[in-house]
């Protein structure tokens, strides 16, 4: 578990002064990105290594506004894990704890021409860290 947090900008706000719902899928990013990087496989590392890991899917349910100015925590956290598909969930809360988002990505991992990576075969170091981080959970 990793918590990342989020200073509403302005911009992010619709005319109704609510967050617009798609900026909720980019905080999703923004704290993965953080995740891997606090795990020492950030995305530039792994692109270094020739590992592109493109996102399959993704969900998101909205519970709550937020608006302009305010702080939103992401928790994020590795919860599947099996060697080829990565899946991470996400719990967004206000500055006082309610809920206001949850999420959840899937992921695979390819070479960079799109051909599928086993990384326990290619990348075992990127795996066991990948594996350790589901079973935290």
């Amino acid at each position: 578990m990793d918590t990342y947090t989020h200073k509403v900008q302005y911009y992010e706000t619709d005319k109704m002064g609510c967050v617009h719902h798609s900026n909720y899928i980019r905080w999703m990013e923004e704290a993965r990105v953080e995740l891997l990087d606090r795990l020492g496989i950030g995305f530039s590392m792994m692109e270094t290594r020739g590992i592109i890991s493109p996102v399959v899917g993704i969900q998101c349910r909205y519970l709550r506004p937020t608006h302009f100015d305010e702080r939103v925590s992401v928790r994020v956290t590795v919860t599947e894990y099996k060697g080829v598909r990565l899946r991470i969930g996400y719990e967004m809360t206000d500055e006082v704890g309610n809920p206001v988002c949850t999420g959840s990505s899937e992921h695979c991992f390819t070479d960079a021409t799109g051909k599928p990576i086993a990384l326990k075969k290619q990348y075992p170091d990127i795996d066991a860290v990948l594996r350790e981080a589901a079973a935290a959970e």
